[in-house]
């Protein structure tokens, strides 16, 4: 059902989520671990289905998540079959999930609604989702495209443990806790730190950091973190007094000088800075609506 109807949308990612879908379908046990942008994480998933004539037509997953000290749950796989949509299916299924959420009292439930889905974002809309942010995810594939760094001004540095003050309070700028649970991204990994480091290279989980200097001051850093699969990501600590000119010099410059890397991921906040990655050779895969909805826990 789910690749039905969400399959000329899926990148990468999307296919190898399939697959894991797939291989839990054969092995049960592994309903106890849900993947969540290539992490591995053990919450168990549960959902809703919609049967008639003994034929599934309708689904909808609830992935619980813990972080930021406090449960919340995520709506996903939102999926009704071509031949039975128009008939209130999606918003039904929706409906009970928040019931099941409430009833399990959990206060805050969430998902993520593209931006050109008006049908759907309608549908949540009435149902009392607000939105709360939107994200771009921009990737770039091309190794053989290095662009060199036009703005000579800005000097390119490996980053300096005094830069990281600066760096932690701009990530939690751009992603801010209100979305970054649901990300890959651990900011204290990111901490100058001699055992760290060591431990991350025994554990293959590898990363770079470059700091962006103009007229000797900081304006922004960058972070490589290779992935689990075919996909790295790229964070971005940006000044925002600096921020198509840092963006654009540290992506060009990563672009040109990094060798060794899968495709590039960056999520960013929408409609911010899109001549800098464009200019960067990267290409916007799809903008998001993070939409949530609030009620008080019931208790007894």
């Amino acid at each position: 059902m789910i690749e039905l109807c969400f399959v000329n949308q899926m990148d990468s990612e999307g296919q190898d989520y399939l697959k894991n879908l797939r291989q839990i379908a054969h092995e049960p046990e592994h309903l106890r671990w849900i993947y969540v942008a290539g992490e591995r994480v053990s919450y168990p998933m549960h959902g809703f289905v919609w049967v008639e004539d003994g034929n599934i037509v309708g689904n909808l997953s609830l992935i619980p998540f813990f972080r930021e000290g406090a449960w919340r749950y995520l709506i996903a796989n939102v999926a009704v079959h071509p031949d039975f949509r128009q008939r209130g299916i999606a918003r039904q299924l929706t409906q009970k999930a928040l019931e099941y959420v409430q009833e399990h009292n959990v206060f805050s439930v969430w998902l993520q609604v593209r931006e050109d889905n008006e049908v759907a974002l309608n549908l949540y809309r009435s149902l009392g989702f607000e939105e709360r942010s939107r994200r771009a995810t921009w990737m770039s594939n091309s190794a053989e495209i290095r662009p060199k760094p036009t703005h000579t001004e800005v000097k390119i540095l490996p980053r300096q443990t005094t830069d990281w003050r600066r760096q932690f309070e701009w990530l939690r700028t751009t992603y801010p806790p209100e979305i970054a649970w649901y990300l890959p991204f651990y900011p204290n990994r990111f901490k100058p730190n001699m055992w760290r480091k060591m431990f991350d290279w025994l554990s293959e989980r590898r990363m770079a950091h470059w700091s962006a200097y103009c007229e000797k001051k900081l304006i922004g850093v960058a972070t490589w973190e290779i992935g689990p699969r075919a996909v790295d990501n790229l964070w971005l600590a940006i000044s925002p007094h600096y921020e198509s000119l840092a963006i654009q010099t540290l992506l060009q410059y990563i672009r040109h000088n990094l060798t060794n890397w899968h495709a590039l991921q960056i999520n960013y906040p929408a409609g911010r800075a899109e001549e800098a990655f464009t200019h960067s050779v990267f290409e916007m895969r799809n903008v998001l609506i993070w939409m949530r909805i609030n009620f008080k826990p019931q208790y007894g």
